[in-house]
């Protein structure tokens, strides 16, 4: 019957084996590498070698991670811990040494073989036009070239100094025009990350991501999500460790995902991991120790009420817990609260070093992670390796890989909230029943025991790069990658005799197992050449091509029914078994061209074409073309320019096109199979089909300027942005007369959304001992639904519960019927003739007709994506070796639906309004007693005191007591305090999949809060 301990970590065996064999030779390859560079480089000729230091103008600190490149060549390296740096086998001198740094001005000097005492003296600046970026262009290319705004990020920075723990929390509140929602506060559960609003009605609007150049799975809905609901998913970015990133970049729109193609529409994000550099080995460590909690449960959950033995009570958390705990004490337990502390734990090394053939980085961490519930934990660890090889200065092959393995539980007791179900809607007639003691349902220990829910992953990304320069005007480059995701997803329910009192199934039991297999495959090749039209005048043209597949294979087994308790697996179940197996596959086959002009490099004009084509198009639909054009003109290096106070200033303006496809078999004509006449098999119709359905086809332009004033130690960047979204794909009923049934997928819709971002950085002061930098960032997002096509005849179509898209308004809104007034009667009840409702045309009218039948109008209620978004990020460094850090983010200008609200009010009779109605607005009482929902939905913007952290950085003296080079300690904390007017629990905890999550449905239910969190770090450099 095959029954296991699900508690206990699994041992991936069998279908992990193979990726776990390619694990151990990953690392065996690692330490041979390594072996080989062990010996340190400064025993090499050093005729041949150029060393030297990097330090900050300013202070004279040394700075580590800067990248050392000999101009023209591929040779350099990073700075260590101390700032040094070494240059091996450096041959026909003499050459130029350019050193390059996130927030620096780049600095190049001329040197020789043999000087081995240079010293970079970097000035801090808030804008670099000559900083490098890989997104979104054919090759590495200047930021001053690309007429598109590209917001880049030290990720590695940010990691040591701030509690992130995946990549949504590194982008939250630092990135103009990224929106980053919550789902739970659970370990492990998703966020939601949209760029520049929504721009489909009913594909995803989750942004593509890649990393070192391979596109990745991106799902932010993973998990074993409960159709009904949404709170128990799992990003696939979470399996990521920040502490292998380098930095990130983020294109935001059509105009600057041209060169992706089809499926770019939502915007770019590219992960760049950390690399080796030439040198003797390095070592680092990092250990995490930390703890998380619900703030302030019993100031923020409601009192409810009730009438047993028909009195007016009220119970609140306080009282609930202490129900329990002497509840617990009365068993012969040790009493508990219902919400504990979890305990958060990391350990995280790498080494990385090579010499001027070979660079090398290893790294391998391990978190164990656990949340405010004991069913709620995550367990993982992964490694990385990354090498470089360097045969000659015309080749570079570049391997990256990283393997993933973890398990994941998430707390989804009753409606995937945990013990959140039977706390929040805790009640006063139940505070008699000995087996509830005001629990709504079961005690806390019940669920704990019948409810399990967990994720096991083992994820695979590799790729390789092979870049060749044979001549000085023409390079190109082969990029192939990977990246294979297998989860398992468990929902169980154990057979457990002692709960059956609350619960039909606890007799019984269910499981119910998924097993996916996700699997992404890059080929990549670009080539450009580069040629002198006129003295001034240079020209480079691109050419590439590009194919990614996609291959979803998925299994699930579900049954009820254990004959006794002890059995899990779905083979022991004995009724209802059913199984499901289904595979997807998606390819695109994309071509692109690329034109730029380079006028003393300070104007350049360019000008791009991609052709598409995708298997999801209909059969009838040709390849997709996407143009793009680009300028940029640096206006500040013009020998006329004049402006006080500022030294840069360039402007740019990008027009681009881009794509999503339509989803996998939505053009295709399926049939069911089905038993037909004396149980002969046969089909039937399913799908019509659509042969001419395409993509949707987003066009944007964008103009903005970059500035840097006061010798560039405040930067300002400014974007405006016009996005069209053509060819919208809906759904359309068809005729009964074709022989099919149901909707037909068409290209029907138009959505256009346009804004501004604005983003501040710099040194706001600095002296010998005290430095302090600020950055800002608002964005701003007006989206509207301009056209339906001819979908449906009313001038709208329903998106999700009470969720709507409707002309003139932003894309799946709130609608609803408004009360204006009614009329309360001496018992408490609402007269429904007397009610009045908005009309939706600035007058009223009455809320239901004569047969007491509800008339009155949909109206719109509000947007539910954010229409504003921002963050505010401070760093003060103190003598030199001390820094406080702190960030606060906001959002603004959105609603979301209270579900609590709706459960205590609507069907539990939980709230006080629900028995004493008299003493409240007679309007909220009326929509309460007829289940009007905006009684429910709520202004949630907010502002958060997401981080704030501090960080000493100890002396070499006595780091180097211990034998380190570096030595820090970082105390942090996250989610310390909210400020809002949201009624709810909290503003931004909604759901992430299931019927009620999604893209648009803003739904909070029975989900845990954002946990605050203190962590202390403790970082090593060897």
């Amino acid at each position: 019957m095959g029954s296991k301990n699900v508690r206990k970590t699994p041992r991936f065996t069998g279908r992990f084996a193979g990726a776990r064999r390619g694990l151990w030779i990953l690392l065996v390859a690692a330490l041979g590498t390594s072996m080989v560079t062990l010996v340190p480089a400064e025993a090499a000729a050093q005729q041949n070698s150029i060393g030297g230091m990097v330090v900050d103008a300013q202070t004279g600190r040394p700075i580590s991670s800067a990248q050392v490149l000999i101009v023209g060549r591929n040779q350099g390296g990073l700075t260590n811990e101390q700032g040094r740096f070494l240059i091996l086998n450096v041959n026909n001198g003499p050459v130029r040494v350019q050193v390059t740094m996130i927030g620096y001005a780049d600095v190049v000097q001329d040197a020789n073989p043999g000087d081995l005492s240079m010293r970079f003296e970097l000035k801090q600046t808030a804008i670099s036009l000559d900083a490098i970026v890989v997104t979104g262009t054919p090759g590495a290319t200047q930021k001053r070239a690309i007429g598109n705004v590209v917001s880049t990020l030290d990720a590695s920075a940010i990691a040591l100094k701030a509690p992130v723990t995946d990549v949504q929390q590194v982008l939250n509140g630092r990135v103009a025009g990224v929106t980053v929602l919550a789902s739970t506060g659970e370990i492990g559960g998703a966020s939601r990350i949209n760029i520049r609003g929504a721009s489909t009605f009913s594909l995803s609007n989750t942004p593509l991501i890649y990393i070192d150049g391979v596109r990745v799975n991106n799902n932010e809905a993973a998990g074993p999500i409960n159709q009904g609901f949404g709170s128990r998913s799992i990003s696939r970015l979470g399996d990521l460790s920040p502490d292998d990133i380098q930095s990130i970049e983020v294109i935001k729109g059509p105009a600057a995902a041209t060169l992706y193609g089809t499926e770019a529409a939502n915007g770019v994000i590219q992960i760049i991991t950390k690399r080796g550099t030439r040198g003797a080995t390095r070592f680092t460590l990092q250990v995490k120790q930390g703890s998380n909690w619900f703030a302030n449960p019993a100031g923020r959950l409601w009192t409810n009420w009730g009438m047993p033995g028909g009195v007016l009570t009220s119970i609140d958390f306080d009282q609930l817990q202490q129900n329990w705990r002497d509840m617990r004490s009365s068993q012969g337990e040790t009493p508990t609260n219902i919400f504990k502390n979890g305990y958060l734990q990391s350990y995280d090394g790498s080494m990385s070093g090579g010499n001027d053939f070979v660079q090398y980085f290893l790294s391998a961490g391990y978190e164990h992670n656990t949340g405010v519930e004991p069913t709620n934990l995550v367990k993982r660890g992964n490694t990385r390796l990354n090498v470089t090889v360097t045969p000659s200065e015309q080749w570079r092959v570049d391997g990256n890989f990283a393997y993933m393995l973890g398990r994941t539980d998430l707390a989804c007791e009753a409606g995937c909230g945990g013990v959140t179900w039977t706390t929040y809607f805790m009640s006063p007639d139940k505070i008699s029943d000995p087996m509830r003691r005001g629990f709504w349902s079961g005690t806390p220990d019940s669920y704990h025991a019948l409810y399990l829910t967990w994720e096991d992953l083992g994820r695979f990304i590799g790729s390789v790069q092979i870049s060749n320069n044979p001549t000085p005007w023409f390079s190109h480059r082969l990029s192939f990658g990977i990246d294979q995701t297998h989860t398992q997803d468990h929902d169980l329910m154990n057979h457990d005799d002692r709960y059956t009192y609350y619960d039909s199934f606890a007799d019984r039991g269910w499981a119910d197992v998924v097993d996916n297999r996700v699997n992404y495959t890059t080929v990549d090749y670009s080539a450009t050449a580069k040629f002198d039209l006129f003295p001034d005048v240079q020209a480079s043209t691109s050419v590439g091509g590009q194919y990614y597949r996609r291959h979803d294979d998925y299994v699930e087994a579900y049954g009820e029914g254990f004959p006794v308790p002890g059995l899990t697996a779905v083979d022991a179940t004995t009724q209802n078994r059913t199984g499901l197996q289904t595979f997807v596959n998606n390819t695109t086959v994309g071509l692109y061209g690329q034109e730029q002009i380079n006028w003393k490099d300070t104007r350049f004009l360019t000008v791009g074409l991609r052709a598409d084509d995708n298997s999801a198009f209909g059969k009838n639909f040709n390849m997709v073309y996407y143009p793009k054009v680009s300028t940029t003109w640096v206006l500040s290096e013009e020998p006329f320019f004049q402006l006080p106070a500022v030294n840069t200033l360039r402007l740019r303006a990008a027009y681009g096109q881009s794509g999503q496809q339509p989803e996998q078999y939505a053009a295709l004509r399926t049939f069911s199979p089905v038993t037909g006449p004396n149980d002969v098999g046969t089909v039937t119709p399913g799908t019509v089909g659509n042969p001419d359905l395409g993509p949707e086809r987003s066009s944007e332009v964008e103009v903005g300027f970059d500035a840097g004033f006061f010798d560039n130690r405040l930067g300002l960047e400014f974007t405006y942005y016009n996005q069209h979204t053509r060819d919208a794909i809906l759904l359309r009923q068809i005729a009964p007369s074709t022989g099919f049934t149901g909707s037909q997928w068409v290209n029907a819709g138009r959505i256009d959304n346009k804004g501004i971002e604005v983003t501040v950085h710099g040194t706001a002061y600095q002296s010998e001992n005290l430095a302090w930098d600020v950055g800002f960032n608002v964005s701003t997002d007006q989206n509207e639904v301009v056209s339906l096509g001819d979908v449906t005849s009313e001038d709208f179509v329903q998106a999700g519960s009470y969720v709507r898209h409707r002309i003139g308004y932003p894309v799946g809104s709130w609608f609803s019927q408004r009360v204006v007034s009614a009329t309360i009667g001496s018992d408490g009840n609402v007269d429904k003739s007397s009610m009045v409702c908005d009309d939706g045309s600035g007058g009223t009218t009455p809320c239901y007709n004569a047969s007491g039948s509800l008339v009155a109008p949909n109206v719109y209620l509000g947007r539910n994506i954010p229409k504003v978004n921002g963050g505010v990020n401070m760093t003060f460094t103190l003598f030199k070796n001390f820094q406080l850090f702190g960030q606060v983010d906001f959002k603004t200008g959105y609603k979301k639906l209270d579900g609590n609200q709706r459960v205590r009010c609507f069907f539990f009779d939980l709230c006080r309004e629900n028995y004493v109605p008299l003493d409240y607005d007679p309007v909220e009482i009326a929509e309460l007693q007829q289940g009007l929902v905006d009684v429910l939905i709520h202004d949630a913007s907010f502002a958060k005191l997401r981080e704030i952290s501090g960080t000493y950085e100890f002396p070499s003296t006595i780091a180097g007591q211990i034998g380190a080079r570096s030595l820090s300690l970082t105390l942090a904390g996250r989610n310390l305090f909210t400020w809002t007017k949201y009624p709810g629990l909290e503003p931004e905890a909604t759901f992430n999949g299931g019927s009620r999550g999604g893209s648009y449905s803003l739904w909070e239910q029975d989900v845990l809060p954002q946990l605050a969190q203190f962590v202390a770090t403790l970082h090593v450099g060897f």
